[in-house]
């Protein structure tokens, strides 16, 4: 099993690391001089010239790799070019936001998805297997930020249960659950979408497994078929979703915080670009490229858990 761990965390670094070079050089060959998009379009040659100096850009591209590189083995992401801030430190204040958005909106698509994908499975073809397909149809086909625009319409514009903006520092347990709210649920229904057909297809295929059908003529009770047999088999392909949408909702929480304007490193992400911040689109990339890897590092884990045999391959 330690093999099997060291195995993956060393993929994780080679992953980020080609990551990181690919991101680097790939904003260098972009069309356009980030000096010129800070200073405006009445820079003068020679403030744009100082500018390029300050910020090393006047540099070969080779020497600003190495440079960066080296500061990266040091822990130092280096400076925004526009806030004037250290990287690590902005990163430090935005990504919590987008953690916490993430962590709760998967739970709740988790607490969703799982229950209503075996309710599906168990009475195929029936009312409550359209319903659940439907419902997860509607929910998976529903573009993000059009379901946050119609929770924001009809809950905080019209029934005024929820704030529209803003985040959850500064108040009581209250006021943090009314901010985080809608974004959560928001990402859970979109996600649970997705699982509960996940769940609902594994299901059935195990259910119509033989050994299933031997445990039940041995008289047992449906719920410990359904949970300590039949779930726990198809865990490994549920673990294996719930860690890819968690995964593709890290990497594009961007449009929700967006909608619901919550200070998290999407936004963060989306104001550097637009000002052609070097070091801080560089600083987003490596955090979230990072999360990704983690979590898929904790997936293979679960798999080496959930089933022994994967250890070895």
């Amino acid at each position: 099993m330690l093999l099997y761990i060291f195995r993956r965390i060393i993929l994780g670094i080679i992953t980020i690391f080609v990551t990181v070079t690919i991101v680097f050089f790939a904003l260098r060959f972009i069309p356009g001089d980030p000096a010129e998009v800070w200073l405006g379009d009445y820079a003068t040659p020679e403030l744009i010239e100082l500018t390029r100096i300050k910020w090393n850009l006047d540099k070969p591209i080779w020497w600003q790799y190495t440079r960066y590189m080296k500061n990266i083995m040091r822990g130092d992401l280096g400076d925004s070019l526009r806030m004037k801030l250290p990287v690590f430190k902005l990163l430090i204040r935005h990504y919590p936001f987008t953690l916490r958005l993430v962590f709760l909106g998967t739970s709740l698509a988790i607490l969703i998805a799982i229950p209503a994908g075996v309710a599906a499975a168990v009475r195929q073809n029936s009312l409550t297997d359209m319903f659940v397909m439907m419902l997860s149809f509607f929910f998976i086909s529903m573009p993000l930020f059009w379901l946050g625009l119609i929770l924001l319409f009809v809950f905080s514009f019209r029934l005024d249960w929820f704030p529209s903006i803003g985040n959850e520092e500064g108040g009581n347990f209250y006021t943090y659950f009314l901010h985080l709210a809608l974004p959560s649920i928001c990402l859970g229904l979109v996600q649970a979408g997705l699982i509960s057909r996940m769940v609902r297809s594994t299901m059935i295929d195990i259910l119509t497994k033989d050994y299933i059908n031997v445990i039940r003529s041995k008289g047992l009770s449906e719920y410990v078929i359904l949970f300590k047999h039949a779930l726990r088999n198809a865990l490994a392909s549920i673990v294996s979703l719930i860690g890819v949408s968690f995964v593709l909702s890290l990497a594009g929480i961007v449009v929700l915080e967006m909608v619901f304007s919550r200070p998290g490193l999407g936004r963060l992400y989306v104001t550097a670009i637009a000002e052609r911040d070097y070091p801080l689109i560089q600083g987003c990339i490596l955090v979230i490229a990072s999360g990704v890897v983690l979590v898929n590092l904790l997936v293979d884990i679960s798999y080496g858990m959930i089933d022994p045999r994967i250890r070895h391959e």
